[in-house]
């Protein structure tokens, strides 16, 4: 496999030639040129055809916002934001989602001298590794209508597989992970759940500082109320607890015998907030009465903790791979078998109403 090829965007000279030399010593990815700013972003796109694009947000000339927006609709390139503001500024990072980036980390963190800039630098690796290929959802979307208009009435492809009928069940609590292209995924699932009349819990990789921004994004979308989980809070139905970014959210029972959140900097994961942590607490306290759901995103985390859902009879939706941006964390479900149900993106919501109130 030859090396991935990589146009670096940022108006700092000093940003380019840094983020140039990280890239191509991994030995996995060269990089084709750099651009100063969003215009010469688009016209680089264009003649260069890179296969991934990482780009800043504050340019001159154009921002990377504008270049995002033009990329997407005239040559459409995965896209990854580098930059200053993906992480304190959440809600333009969370714009370029919606834009069509594929995902985003904190240029502070890949370009530091702290300890903890070599694990941004192998993730932003892993992310531009991931990223190739990768389509925006919405093109995604396209692709899934494409192959369920192929498919036979005896073969459609969002029919329940497995074991389980699609059907009510005696579900308790619902538990979603995703990663990369979760953000954008999870605000369409959000936006057509009805009230479910349980708790929701929610796991998607993102930093600390991020967090409360998406879930008020979320809660503005859905009828369900969206929010940043806090330590010991006792689990309401109807809402949905979003893990803080950095720490491990898990269920566990207070003095009363009530079940409530959970919120820890332990066990240390690569991915923080961790899927597995979470379904494997949720698989110990709630086993058949438990939904979980396993969405886009790059990596395997999840799939221990879904075996472990498996053992103690949880029912488990698995996104399909035509609608997922990536399809790493559902593929080890579905390939597996464990899954119960296999789902596009646009019928997960329907799924996860059918199973939880029948309808």
């Amino acid at each position: 496999m030859g090396k991935i090829k990589v146009l670096v965007v940022d108006d700092s000279l000093i940003a380019r030639k840094y983020l140039t030399r990280i890239l191509e010593e991994s030995g996995k990815i060269q990089v084709i040129d750099t651009a100063a700013n969003g215009l010469e972003a688009v016209e680089k796109a264009k003649s260069l055809k890179p296969d991934v694009i990482t780009m800043d947000i504050e340019m001159p000339k154009m921002t990377g916002l504008e270049a995002l927006k033009q990329i997407a609709k005239e040559n459409p390139i995965p896209v990854i934001m580098v930059s200053t503001l993906t992480t304190d500024g959440a809600k333009e990072t969370l714009e370029a989602l919606r834009l069509g980036a594929i995902d985003y980390i904190s240029k502070n963190d890949v370009l530091s001298f702290k300890t903890t800039s070599k694990e941004a630098r192998e993730l932003l690796i892993e992310k531009i590794m991931s990223a190739k290929g990768a389509r925006s959802i919405e093109r995604r979307s396209v692709s899934s209508h494409a192959t369920s208009a192929k498919k036979t009435e005896s073969e459609p492809q969002d029919v329940p597989r497995r074991t389980k009928k699609l059907e009510k069940q005696n579900i308790k609590l619902v538990a979603i992970a995703a990663s990369t292209g979760g953000p954008v995924s999870l605000e369409k699932v959000f936006a057509k759940l009805p009230k479910l009349n349980v708790p929701v819990l929610i796991v998607q990789h993102m930093p600390k500082t991020f967090t409360g921004v998406f879930a008020k994004s979320l809660d503005k979308v859905s009828v369900l109320t969206v929010k940043e989980a806090e330590d010991k809070e006792v689990l309401q139905p109807n809402v949905a607890y979003l893990a803080p970014g950095g720490l491990q959210m898990t269920v566990d029972k207070n003095s009363q015998g009530a079940y409530c959140i959970k919120i820890s900097s332990e066990p240390k994961t690569i991915y923080t907030p961790n899927a597995n942590v979470m379904f494997s607490s949720v698989a110990k306290y709630f086993g058949s009465k438990a939904l979980c759901v396993i969405m886009t995103g790059m990596g395997d985390d999840g799939f221990k903790g879904l075996q472990e859902a498996k053992k103690a009879n949880s029912t488990i939706i698995a996104q399909d791979k035509d609608t997922c941006v990536v399809w790493g964390m559902p593929r080890k479900p579905t390939e597996s078998g464990i899954a119960d149900f296999i789902a596009p993106l646009d019928k997960i919501s329907e799924y996860i109403s059918k199973i939880v109130l029948g309808r």
